[in-house]
Formats: C-alpha cells, sequence, structure tokens
C-alpha cells in the first residue's frame, strides 16, 4: 500500500500541474491582431491644361545711359560762375559753366596781331614785287646808256682823246647797273617762292587765332545735349587745370535699363533678335508706368553670373528716372505652345514635377522650364514635358518627402 502510494503520488502531481497549465492557457488574455494602414499626405493639386501662353521674366538691375558725359576743362582758369546743380534739367547749347576769360581774350589779341603782321608782310611783298616788274626796264634802259658810254669812251681812249679815270668811272657804274638789274631779276624770281613762305606764315598766325578762339569759347561750358545734371565738381572762385572735372551729365533719350538674362533665357531671346521681335520690358516706379525695349546682349558673361548682361532702351519714363536707380521690370517673350503655367512651389529642383496617378500616388516628370508669366496676382512658372498630357493631376504643394509612389490625399485645387 505504502509502495502505491508512493508512485501516484508523483503522477498526482505531474497531473495537477498538467491540468493548471491547461487552465491558465485556456484563460490566457488575447490581443488585438495591429492593422497597419499607410499614411497619406494631404496636398493640393491643379489639372493639367496645356495652351499658348506668353513668357514674361522678371529681370532685376539698374538704371544706366547710354550717352553719359564727363565735362572737363580745357585750359587752366578760375571759375566765374556755375549755372547749374545737381538734377538741373539742361537743353543742348544751354550755359552750364564760366570760366575766367582774361587770359583767353589776350591770346586772342596777340594771335590778331600776329595774323595782321603777316598780312602785312604779304601785302609788302606784293609791293615789292610791282615794284621791280616796273623798274626793271627802267634800269635795263639805263644799263645801255652807261654800257654806251663804256664804248664811247674806250674809242675816245684808243685815240688817246678821252680820260683814263673816265672811263674806269663809267665802267664802275656798269657794274653797279648790271648788279641793280640781276638783284631785281632775283627779286622777281623767287617771289612765288616768297609769297609762299608768307602765305604758310598767315595760314599759321590764322590757326593760332583760330585756336585761340576756341580756347575763348571753352571757357563757356555748353551742354552737348538735352539731358540732367548728376554731379557737379566745382564751385565759383575754384581754380580748374587742364582736364580737371567740372560736371558729369547724361542724355534723357539715352537712358537704359541694365539686367542680367539668366541663361535658361538667353537662347528664345537671340532667336526673337533674329526674327526681329520686338521685347519689351515693362512695370511700375513709382506709381509711373515704365516701359523699354531690347536693344542688344552684352558680348561678355562675367564669371559666376550664370547669364548674360541685357540692355533695354528706356521708352516711357525717361524724362524723371534716375540714373543707378534699381528697378525690377518684366520682360515679354514671344507666345510659347504647349506648356503649362505652375507655381513655383510644384518645382522640385530645377526640372521636375509629380503627377497624381488614379492610385493617388506620385509620379516624377521631368519639364522644361521655357519661362515665367504673371497671373492670378503672382509670379508662375511656365513648363513643358512631352509626358504632360491634359486632365493630369499635377502637384502644386511642396513636399519635404515627395519621392516616386508616394501616397498622397488631394484635398484642395489650386
Amino acid at each position: 500500500m505504502k509502495r502505491l502510494r508512493r508512485l501516484l503520488l508523483p503522477l498526482l502531481i505531474i497531473a495537477v500541474a498538467v491540468g493548471v497549465f491547461a487552465i491558465l492557457k485556456a484563460t490566457r488574455p488575447h490581443g488585438k491582431a495591429i492593422e497597419v494602414k499607410e499614411k497619406s499626405w494631404p496636398v493640393a493639386a491643379q489639372p493639367v491644361e496645356l495652351g499658348t501662353w506668353p513668357t514674361n521674366i522678371l529681370l532685376y538691375g539698374a538704371v544706366d545711359a547710354l550717352n553719359f558725359s564727363v565735362l572737363t576743362a580745357a585750359l587752366s582758369a578760375d571759375v566765374r560762375q556755375v549755372h547749374v546743380i545737381e538734377g538741373s534739367q539742361v537743353r543742348e547749347g544751354d550755359l552750364l559753366i564760366e570760366l575766367d576769360d582774361a587770359d583767353a581774350q589776350l591770346d586772342v589779341q596777340l594771335a590778331e596781331a600776329d595774323l595782321a603782321k603777316a598780312r602785312a608782310a604779304i601785302a609788302a611783298q606784293e609791293s615789292r614785287h610791282q615794284a621791280d616788274l616796273q623798274a626793271l626796264p627802267s634800269e635795263r634802259k639805263l644799263y645801255q646808256l652807261v654800257q654806251a658810254e663804256v664804248k664811247r669812251l674806250q674809242d675816245l681812249s684808243r685815240k688817246q682823246v678821252g680820260s683814263r679815270s673816265a672811263l674806269d668811272a663809267a665802267r664802275q657804274s656798269a657794274a653797279r647797273q648790271a648788279i641793280s638789274i640781276a638783284r631785281i631779276e632775283e627779286s622777281i624770281r623767287t617771289h612765288e617762292s616768297r609769297i609762299l613762305e608768307l602765305e604758310a606764315a598767315r595760314a599759321r598766325a590764322e590757326a593760332a587765332l583760330e585756336k585761340a578762339r576756341l580756347q575763348l569759347a571753352r571757357t563757356r561750358i555748353l551742354a552737348p545735349f538735352d539731358g540732367r545734371v548728376t554731379r557737379v565738381y566745382v564751385a565759383r572762385g575754384h581754380r580748374v587745370n587742364l582736364g580737371g572735372r567740372l560736371l558729369d551729365l547724361f542724355e534723357n533719350d539715352s537712358l537704359m535699363f541694365r539686367a542680367m538674362l539668366p541663361a535658361i533665357y538667353v537662347p528664345q531671346v537671340r532667336q526673337a533678335l533674329a526674327d526681329k521681335a520686338a521685347l519689351e520690358v515693362s512695370g511700375s516706379v513709382d506709381g509711373r508706368e515704365l516701359k523699354g525695349h531690347l536693344i542688344s546682349l552684352g558680348a561678355e558673361v562675367r564669371q559666376g553670373s550664370g547669364g548674360v548682361e541685357a540692355l533695354f532702351l528706356i521708352d516711357q519714363g525717361q524724362d524723371w528716372l534716375q540714373k543707378g536707380r534699381v528697378l525690377q521690370l518684366r520682360l515679354t517673350l514671344p507666345d510659347q505652345e504647349n506648356v503649362l503655367p505652375v507655381p513655383f512651389e510644384a518645382l522640385y529642383g530645377s526640372n521636375k514635377v509629380y503627377v497624381i496617378d488614379d492610385e493617388n500616388r506620385l509620379r516624377p516628370v521631368k519639364v522644361e522650364r521655357v519661362g515665367e508669366i504673371w497671373r492670378d496676382g503672382g509670379n508662375q512658372v511656365l513648363i513643358r514635358s512631352p509626358e504632360l498630357k491634359n486632365g493630369q493631376r499635377l502637384l502644386v504643394t511642396q513636399l519635404p518627402n515627395a519621392v516616386e509612389s508616394l501616397l498622397v490625399k488631394v484635398v484642395a485645387d489650386d
């Protein structure tokens, strides 16, 4: 009996343990399965509607002048009077600055005296020449008479009747008369060369007088064109030297807008210039309308600029616009076909957008930026791509985690 108990006791313990385990297993709590659901991101979208749109480019630049003059002193003198100030509107020929002309007046008088002397020398030479022409026949007749006297005295001397001293005196008189004739003839022969020399002296005197008068005129600084004074460097009583700066001014009609054209638009602009298309810029400055047109593209690309300098001549607003003013104007390019205007938030990088497929997942599309346009009170970018089709939905929300196949939920149309 005791032996039977010893055998049953372990079996009973094992059976109790198995029963307790079965009860615990049957009564254990059961956890609910967690269903993982993919998150969708709320976004805005716009329908793709390809069409023809004009291209606008917002340009930033400064006002410059094609014709900007720095007026300098052509002589050393004191400033007598300044008639303009900075910002003055001037007309061509207006008196801007007067310099002291006392020295210039004296130079003119000296040049006039030299010219009068040169003219008098020419007149004297002409008078001598006329006198020589009139005297030469008489001198030759006189020479013939003297020669006849010498011959008569020689005949008397051979007959030993005449005086030797009288013959010598006659021969001396004939020699002197020959010399006088030779001098007159030489004066007549050299008349033309002397006249040329004196004419050259007169020309020099006339040039000196013209130069003196020019220097005198330069004491009055006149406006070379219609324009505005930007800076005055002198005042009354100021001493200026040759080449000294007096004032700066620019021509009204030469005002231009100098801006940097982004490199991606340079081919379009060059093509438009080749096609003789009018490329205009416009904008508003201080509540006034400003307009201009493209006249040239820069011949040099500055390092690190990322574009080409474009020059626009101002057509409307040049009478009040200030040189150096920083502006932002819009350049209008010819219409582009099969393009879509989208907000800048739709662009990822420089050439990628996302379309939303039928499963509300993002699909990347590479695009070409062809320009910008002012639309709905804001600046938008024009894009083109063969993968864009009418009716597609385009993501216009900037998502930092935008990747292909990302699940989104369109909550608003742009």
